[in-house]
């Protein structure tokens, strides 16, 4: 008996002894794992953006409701070295036509590389290139400022002026050093150049959310002037543009000349705009022979904070008109609301968005009565 006890002995021994070098390997294992994952994620940020809510829609002889998803964005960047950083954007949508008329989908809205000098704080600081499919010139600027993307489309993106991104190059930067730190903090840290700021780029001229069907290019731009930065620090004028063709096989004219008027303080908001354009981007502004249309508009944008900036209350105005001799058409919105803002960019929007068209116009008139959430993390 004695020696079959020195046998289980031995063997339990043996038994215990592997499972504990065995677990000790794969403790070794994901530590090494838990390295990687710490050393990939290192210089990392991943971030969420998402539009949820109740929209009530209203137009002569119909209506309806829903709830609604009207974005999620998920972005994740990265620095990998100081000069050198990667964005990635998946957005969800719902898909409005075709087949998967219904479908909650995700299509890409970013995915670039940046060559930036973080560092540098001459007459053009913090210079920057990126390449891949990036934001265009103006309505990113122009989101920083009008912080109410969850309502709807900026006004030159709603009228298929301009995309919100597309694929190509730009470059990038600040004008004349950056705007103090109290300024940043209290007003807006965003395209803070003491004397302005500019971008410019290459573009296929289709937008992030269509195939290219030409081989034409547009160049798209922005020049940003802060004109009194030590008495109206608030105050900048912008001068944006693109020359191309309209994203059809027949390449209609695309030439967009507009201005921006923007201040900014702790408690209000003011912006004006006003472009003038042949064609637009997606190449549909033509007469019946194929030729461009001139069009024209313009958008006024106000916002005022309340109560130690918690509710605000914003109002928009736009208004466009196409020139054509056999069915002129213009189309103006008139956008009322309030927001609760919850903490950052999180808030609740109550609005009321109605957009009048004339009888030449191929678009009803309608009404949307919504309350939404932006969920910002």
């Amino acid at each position: 008996m004695t020696n079959l006890y020195r046998v289980l002995l031995v063997a339990i021994v043996l038994v215990f002894g592997h499972t504990i070098v065995k677990a000790n390997a794969e403790v070794d294992s994901l530590s090494a794992m838990e390295k990687k994952m710490a050393k990939l994620l290192a210089d990392s940020k991943v971030s969420a953006q998402l539009f949820l809510g109740y929209r009530y829609h209203s137009a002569v002889g119909e209506s309806h409701n829903e709830f609604a998803i009207k974005r999620g964005y998920i972005t994740f960047s990265k620095n990998i070295t100081p000069y050198l950083s990667g964005r990635i954007t998946p957005d969800i949508t719902v898909d409005q036509e075709g087949d998967g008329e219904g479908d909650v989908e995700m299509r890409l809205k970013y995915c670039f590389a940046e060559f930036k000098h973080p560092t540098r704080q001459g007459f053009f600081t913090e210079p920057s290139i990126l390449i891949g499919q990036i934001y265009t010139p103006f309505i990113e600027y122009e989101e920083k400022i009008n912080r109410y993307r969850v309502e709807g489309e900026h006004f030159l993106d709603r009228i298929n002026q301009v995309s919100s991104a597309d694929f190509g190059v730009a470059i990038t930067s600040l004008i004349g050093g950056k705007m103090d730190e109290d300024y940043q903090k209290r007003v807006n840290n965003s395209h803070a150049g003491r004397y302005g700021s500019l971008a410019l780029g290459v573009y296929n001229g289709g937008g992030y959310n269509a195939l290219e069907k030409n081989d034409s290019k547009t160049f798209q731009w922005r020049l940003t002037l802060r004109p009194l930065h030590n008495h109206l620090p608030g105050l900048q004028v912008s001068f944006i543009g693109a020359l191309g063709k309209g994203n059809t096989v027949e390449s209609p004219q695309w030439n967009l000349y507009a201005g921006f008027l923007s201040y900014e303080n702790e408690f209000f908001v003011l912006t004006a705009q006003r472009y003038q354009a042949v064609g637009d981007l997606a190449g549909r502004y033509i007469d019946p022979t194929g030729n461009a249309l001139k069009n024209r508009g313009h958008s006024f944008f106000s916002e005022c904070k309340l109560f130690n900036k918690k509710i605000s209350f914003f109002a928009r105005y736009d208004h466009s008109e196409t020139y054509d001799t056999t069915n002129p058409t213009y189309s103006t919105q008139y956008i009322l609301g309030m927001a609760y803002h919850i903490q950052g960019k999180t808030k609740v929007i109550l609005d009321y968005n109605y957009l009048d068209n004339n009888q030449g116009n191929p678009m009803p008139d309608r009404g949307i009565f919504e309350v939404m959430l932006e969920l910002a993390f």
